[in-house]
């Protein structure tokens, strides 16, 4: 291949390339910070896990309530045995069932039924029925009056459920936080490379209009050697600053697109702006950030758990006293020598139970135990609500701060740029020296920067005072999930002894 021909392929190739980068720039996509987030919370597995985690606590609930339900119990036998009298076999037959259940008062309802048979091979006497069958119908009731009054298992079992759906509920709240703050970081992170990439750029246009200026000063004889070799050795190195941050921004644009699940190459553009609203009130802010805040909601329910618990224990340490009833009837049916034995009997019965333990230390020692667990949650509480002020606090400080440093800046920028056009003049004139242009344009790029670096700093604050609060999810739709699969394969299993079966038989 001649000399002309890898001219003309390397032009080529060089040609493809730029358009390839100039395509990517015009299809990068502009993302906001919401659109970056909406992205994220869509495509994170974890989010289903604790999706998963919320919707088991709630089964909790479930199981609790299945404690005042009906209880069905049921036996039937048969047997051969022998009377105390002479020996004589006896063929027993007996059915019995009961249905009873816990209420809510504590107290327990029962119904019971039983049939018995006996059929021996001698008749004792004329006035003893052979074969007889007995049966018998009651209903009985226990109502305590101390411990197990009102039935605090079934109510703190109620109160231990919903705190096991809050703690579920403050961890899937905790994992969004946590996700977005990450998701802020690395937003914030791109948004300032992108200025820093943007303010080089534009000292490198600046120093390639002087570079070019003096390029033809030179050749005209009106400018020295070493004013080129300044401006070239400062073109080098903003080059070299340009292709570094080029880096550090597609280290960044792959973080973003792997939280995002899309392609790592994926072009974006993150586009931040200063939220112009007036800064919200303290109060309104702190009130709601305590009802938006992951551990706050914890420590509630903490504080539940541990009044729950001392509920619970003080029931324990209660002597048991009991009213027991029952009211039913006994029918006796059997065959005697001079006739047939047909009677029925009204039964009931009324008695009180009383039950105390002697050695009460335990329940003591439990008592105390959750009683010091309140006072770890409240002390936690108050160092939370004490931390959430001061974060506010600083916040709001840091906002008001940082939009005067940028009105600050802003005026640097502008005196700046005056600065560096005056001198521009003075060395077209041959009034400045080219070291000195050049560290005027420094100063311009310096400010510039400063400027677009306090604003997106101004933003980053804005980002974390709605996240404190909770606002940073106003316009996010959170994932809502249907747990269909999970249905399924528990029908799969339970069908047919564990065989498998088809979709259609699931259904």
């Amino acid at each position: 291949m001649n000399g002309f021909s890898m001219v003309k392929v390397g032009s080529i190739l060089f040609m493809s390339l730029l358009s390839i980068f100039y395509m990517n720039t015009i299809q990068a996509q502009q993302m906001s910070l919401q659109q970056v987030l909406q992205k994220v919370i869509d495509h994170y597995p974890s989010i289903k896990s604790a999706a998963i985690q919320v919707q088991r606590a709630r089964q909790e609930n479930i199981k609790v309530e299945s404690q005042l339900s009906w209880v069905l119990g049921a036996n039937a036998g048969v047997n051969r045995d022998t009377s105390v009298f002479l020996g004589t076999p006896i063929d027993r037959y007996n059915v019995a069932g009961k249905i009873n259940r816990n209420l809510n008062n504590g107290g327990e309802l029962g119904f019971n039924a039983s049939i018995n048979r006996e059929d021996s091979a001698v008749t004792f006497g004329p006035t003893i029925p052979n074969p007889i069958t007995r049966t018998r119908v009651d209903v009985n009731y226990r109502h305590r009056f101390e411990k197990g009054s009102g039935n605090p298992l079934y109510e703190e079992g109620l109160q231990a459920a919903q705190v096991s759906e809050k703690l579920a509920l403050s961890d899937e709240q905790n994992l969004y936080d946590q996700l977005a703050s990450q998701v802020i970081d690395l937003y914030v992170g791109a948004v300032i490379t992108n200025a820093r990439i943007k303010s080089i750029e534009k000292t490198i246009e600046r120093t390639e209009r002087l570079s070019a200026y003096i390029q033809k000063e030179f050749k005209l004889g009106l400018s020295e050697q070493k004013d080129v070799l300044q401006v070239n050795a400062r073109l080098s190195i903003n080059r070299a600053d340009k292709k570094s941050l080029q880096v550090a921004w597609k280290r960044q644009l792959v973080s973003l697109n792997r939280l995002m699940g899309r392609q790592w190459n994926s072009p974006l553009l993150p586009v931040a702006n200063i939220n112009q609203n007036r800064l919200p009130e303290f109060e309104t802010v702190y009130e709601q950030s305590q009802k938006h805040s992951p551990n706050l909601k914890r420590i509630d329910a903490r504080l539940q758990l541990a009044d729950s618990q001392i509920r619970s224990t003080r029931d324990k340490r209660k002597d048991a006293l009991d009213l027991v009833m029952f009211l039913g009837n006994d029918f006796n049916q059997g065959d005697m020598a001079n006739g047939k034995l047909d009677e029925s009997e009204v039964i009931g019965g009324i008695s009180i139970e009383f039950n105390r333990g002697l050695d009460k230390s335990g329940f003591d020692a439990e008592l105390r135990q959750a009683h010091y667990d309140k006072g770890l949650a409240l002390q936690d509480k108050k160092q939370e609500l004490e931390d959430l002020q001061y974060s506010i606090s600083s916040l709001l400080a840091e906002i008001e701060a940082s939009d005067d440093a940028l009105k600050a800046f802003k005026h640097s920028v502008t005196a700046e740029q005056k600065k560096l056009d005056e001198a521009v003049e003075r060395y077209h004139d041959g009034r400045i020296e080219t070291d000195r242009l050049i560290d005027f344009e420094s100063q311009l790029a310096t400010a510039e920067l400063s400027a677009d670096l306090q604003s997106i700093e101004l933003i980053r604050r804005q980002y974390q005072l709605e996240l404190i609060q909770g606002s940073v999810w106003k316009d996010i739709l959170l994932p809502k999930f249907t747990f269909d699969e999970f249905t399924i394969e528990n029908k799969k299993l339970n069908h047919n002894s564990g065989k498998p079966t088809t979709e259609k038989e699931v259904k």
